[in-house]
């Protein structure tokens, strides 16, 4: 085996020890911060927020032990890259969001309570604690690009997708979520596709990752519910399968046409070094 090989096979070793590492903590550190919310399901909200937490700890962790530095992630790209990869990243959410309340509306559009949108605006900023601050880093910043060194930008969304919604499980089973694990993980999956090609499109910067997170969480909950909420609906079953379709059906369609943006973070990562004010 040539010289080139070996190195090659040591170094596809070290990033499966790197991600076994990882979504070994992730996964672990949450379950433990999740715990009262098991045992107590009346909780106040902050004790969902603070497991969210556990992907960045699980980082910060797991590039310590490899890497024996806190140089984990890359915060920042360029201004222009970030406009792109959020961009690209909005325009996905809202398109399975827009066509989701579509297929939900019995009535048809005239009832939509269009100035509900506005309420976006006001809470996205609160709306950072309890998910794409805690999470990010961890998903998009650390898994995804170490998941592309060992598949395509397609595979690696989706992969990346499948434990980030298994890593969900304890607010499955506390019931924080009203639909089932199957349909959880389709939508989940789909919104892996929509974030991982937004940090794809932004050169990887986990700041784009972070704000097409919170323009789902938000922008979902409010299209979904306030805007379309005093019209017609269709019964929960069907809005619940119209749903995972809507959202698995568009990012099927952006895997097609965009391989999940074939500018992958990897692709920069070995043409350019990390620079220290790059990271966190």
């Amino acid at each position: 085996m040539s010289s080139s090989a070996i190195t090659g096979a040591e170094s596809r070793s070290r990033t499966l020890r790197e991600l076994a590492t990882y979504f070994s903590l992730a996964y672990a550190v949450s379950s433990v911060l999740w715990i009262p919310i098991l045992v107590e399901k009346k909780l106040p909200p902050a004790f969902l927020s603070i497991g969210t937490f556990g992907p960045t700890v699980a980082a910060l962790v797991t590039h310590r032990i490899f890497e024996r530095n806190w140089k984990v992630v890359r915060i920042w790209s360029s201004l222009s890259d970030l406009v792109i990869g959020v961009a690209v990243g909005a325009s996905a959410v809202l398109v399975a969001a827009f066509t989701a309340a579509f297929f939900m509306t019995r009535s048809g559009i005239d009832r939509w309570q269009w100035s509900s949108l506005v309420q976006v605006l006001v809470l996205f900023t609160p709306n950072l604690v309890g998910g794409p601050l805690g999470e990010e880093p961890g998903w998009r910043g650390f898994a995804l690009p170490r998941l592309q060194r060992l598949l395509n930008p397609v595979s690696s969304a989706l992969v990346l997708g499948f434990f980030w919604a298994n890593w969900h499980l304890p607010l499955i089973l506390a019931h924080i979520y009203n639909v089932t694990w199957w349909q959880f993980l389709i939508l989940t999956m789909g919104a892996s596709v929509f974030l991982s090609l937004a940090f794809n499109c932004s050169g990887g910067s986990v700041l784009c990752a972070i704000i097409v997170h919170n323009i789902y969480n938000v922008g979902t909950g409010i299209i979904l519910n306030d805007m379309i909420g005093k019209a017609e609906l269709y019964s929960n079953s069907v809005q619940h399968n119209v749903l995972w379709l809507a959202y698995g059906g568009v990012a099927a369609l952006l895997c097609i046409v965009t391989k999940v943006s074939t500018q992958s973070n990897t692709g920069r990562d070995k043409r350019r070094k990390l620079e220290p004010d790059d990271v966190c």
